[in-house]
């Protein structure tokens, strides 16, 4: 064998050792706002349009952890925990209500070589839309951001790979499994990012927004125990995920919003209450959140990461904000 057919077959070795795009099949159940009780329609300030359970035969698909969604709400693309790019089409109701998904695609998330990335370097928490097909993504056990070039369609999603971006310069190391799951794009093109844990006793998340080259901080008011797991813009107000779970109690999950110009004040910010999901619900990890316009409503779209556990659920769930 010459060396140059050596490197051919080595280099076709490598590239087919890589994961590819997926296309598949999930099946879908209906789930109700409140299991007892589905003819109950509102939450809190929101109004229900609909919820699904996902699940596919395919083991990598789960542990979904962010979303984004078109502005229109056709499709949706999603970050797992374990390095996964998952997009799909959304089915949508005569009733204006979330029934379904199709032409589910699974992609793995490069690393600047190439491979897909793996073990704690591959726990994507956060994703943020950056315009022009452009998505930053957050990791949390090894803190970083990267920013993908997906394409406008999505079409570069199988080869995009990452540039590095610049991280919150905090006066504490970022916790290893407690950083920055919340990721978001402001109307100005800032990028804010949510701490998940407060990093003292004074219960208040540090939120960190970069403009520029710039970085400012700002607080939260937090919830004893409740996590902050997502973060999404529309219209210039923040809505955020406030996640709890504890063996003795299950999940529960707050909604909350915000303005955005209160990130230019100096306290703590106090964000409203939209609506509060407990065991009367149904409800799980929730981490992912997007929001988008669709038939004149402001929809929130919000997802589970079932951690890869068949004892927990992927849910996809849709609001209209009433308030």
């Amino acid at each position: 064998m010459t060396r140059y057919t050596l490197l051919l077959a080595v280099l076709f070795a490598s590239s087919c050792s890589q994961p590819v795009p997926v296309v598949s099949s999930p099946t879908t159940q209906a789930v109700a706002l409140f299991p007892d009780s589905p003819e109950i329609l509102q939450l809190g300030l929101l109004d229900w349009r609909g919820g699904i359970e996902i699940s596919d035969d395919d083991d990598r698909f789960g542990g979904l952890s962010a979303l984004e969604a078109s502005t229109d709400g056709a499709r949706l693309l999603a970050v797992s925990d374990s390095a996964w790019w998952v997009t799909t089409d959304l089915i949508w109701s005569d009733a204006g209500e979330l029934s379904g998904v199709d032409n589910l695609v699974i992609a793995p998330l490069l690393d600047q070589a190439g491979h897909h990335l793996e073990g704690e370097a591959g726990d994507s928490e956060g994703i943020a839309a950056l315009g022009g097909g452009r998505y930053a993504v957050s990791f949390e056990r090894e803190a970083r951001i990267w920013c993908y070039n997906l394409g406008e369609n999505w079409n570069r999603i199988d080869r995009a790979r990452p540039n590095l971006r610049d991280l919150p310069p905090t006066d504490l190391p970022i916790t290893h499994n407690g950083g920055m799951e919340a990721l978001t794009l402001l109307d100005d093109g800032s990028l804010l990012v949510g701490i998940e844990w407060p990093f003292s006793s004074d219960t208040a998340y540090d939120v960190w927004r970069q403009t520029g080259d710039h970085w400012a901080l700002s607080s939260m008011a937090a919830v004893f125990e409740y996590g902050l797991t997502g973060m999404t813009v529309i219209d210039g107000q923040v809505y955020a995920l406030q996640r709890y779970w504890t063996p003795a109690v299950g999940s529960q999950l707050r909604i909350v919003r915000f303005d955005q110009t209160a990130l230019d004040s100096d306290g703590i910010i106090e964000p409203e209450l939209l609506a509060e999901f407990g065991a009367a619900n149904s409800v799980d990890n929730f981490e992912g959140i997007t929001a988008f316009h669709r038939d004149g409503e402001t929809i929130l779209l919000i997802v589970s990461d079932d951690n890869y556990n068949p004892q927990q659920r992927t849910l996809l769930m849709a609001f209209a904000v009433t308030g």
